[in-house]
């Protein structure tokens, strides 16, 4: 059954060469609910892998206490907890078939045979590998041998399931096959899964909710169209696809929009929270900004590429370089590079922080 996973002020510390405590992760509350699918999402070094390793018992928390459920954990070694971890290496025992390595945990509970025959081979099914059963793991590719390491996690039925980047070792291709695999088996099964990567895309198409984490702390919780359209701070919006930024200070409100003057002109805004004179940030999408004529807001294409299905542009603006994505350039004007052209905004994609 899927548990409920809550993080109550966990903080990890290590001593450093010169014997002082130096914190990877500092202070962080999460509360996810059961049957959530939720990643764990920053840079190399922000605390992410560090917080799943203490979810999981691989790593002693420092400070705070977890729970699985109603369930402190804190205490419980790694192989008497309800969670199991599929690794970025997919650790499959070279010599065991593809039916004994999912069936190896369940002969160390001491299950009987017939249990276990039940069990794999349900998983099996829900895996699509009824025809790999047999299959050593060397005669295997690298997608198949990930969802025999998946399928030998979920035939445990924990009540949390814990996935350390495990798709960093596919190609491009396969990892989008792979991402939607598991979250489709995910919620099909409707278990509790924490999953850690570095990869925006994986974060952003399999998760209900991101936690995009810090130097080791969470900068922001949220669905991935919260944390894409409303970054709560800079790191935010800089990490989560691509930003151009702009300062300004909220000279008041109209039509209930603020207006922020920027050295390039007044914006027109959706957001609420913030008096005149405050200094803000605004944060504009490349899909923000249109390029035509009339707008008061001039700049030069200094890089035009066709990408397809977009035009991509780099436009010098304001003194910087803004990044604009233009779709379906087929129907639209391109510009080339060195033309003159007018940046229009849309007001409701814009957000200030």
């Amino acid at each position: 059954m899927a548990k409920s996973v809550t993080l109550k002020n966990i903080s990890k510390a290590f001593m450093n060469d010169k014997g002082e405590k130096s914190y990877a992760v500092t202070g962080v509350n999460l509360e996810i609910g059961q049957g959530e699918f939720v990643t764990l999402l920053g840079p190399s070094g922000c605390g992410k892998t560090t917080t799943l390793r203490m979810i999981a018992g691989f790593e002693d928390i420092t400070e705070g206490h977890i729970y699985f459920g109603d369930e402190a954990v804190d205490q419980i070694p790694p192989n008497k907890r309800d969670c199991t971890m599929v690794f970025q290496s997919y650790a499959l025992f070279p010599h065991l078939n593809v039916f004994d390595n999912i069936a190896y945990g369940l002969k160390i509970k001491k299950m009987t045979k017939p249990e276990i025959s039940s069990k794999v081979e349900s998983v099996l099914d829900i895996m699509n590998l009824q025809d790999y059963r047999d299959r050593m793991p060397n005669q295997l590719s690298g997608g198949q041998q990930q969802r025999v390491a998946l399928a030998r996690a979920l035939v445990m039925e924990p009540g949390v399931l814990l996935f350390d980047e495990p798709l960093s070792n596919l190609d491009a291709k396969l990892r989008l096959v792979m991402r939607d695999e598991i979250r489709r088996i995910q919620q099909q099964i409707g278990i509790t899964a924490v999953y850690v990567t570095h990869d925006q895309s994986e974060a952003m198409s399999m998760s209900d909710k991101v936690i995009v984490m810090n130097k080791g702390m969470i900068e922001q919780v949220g669905t991935p169209m919260e944390i894409y359209q409303r970054p709560k701070t800079k790191f935010v919006a800089d990490f989560i696809g691509t930003a151009n930024f702009l300062e300004g200070t909220v000279k008041g409100t109209e039509d209930g929009r603020l207006l922020v003057e920027t050295s390039s002109g007044v914006l027109r805004i959706r957001r609420d929270g913030y008096k005149a004179g405050d200094r803000v940030i605004v944060v504009i999408r490349p899909e923000a900004v249109s390029l035509a004529k009339g707008s008061q807001h001039q700049g030069v294409v200094k890089k035009s590429v066709f990408m397809g299905q977009t035009q991509e542009y780099e436009v010098l603006f304001d003194g910087q370089l803004f990044q604009i994505t233009e779709h379906n350039p087929i129907q639209e004007k391109v510009y080339s590079v060195g033309t003159s052209v007018s940046l229009q905004f849309a007001e409701d994609a814009l957000h200030v922080i």
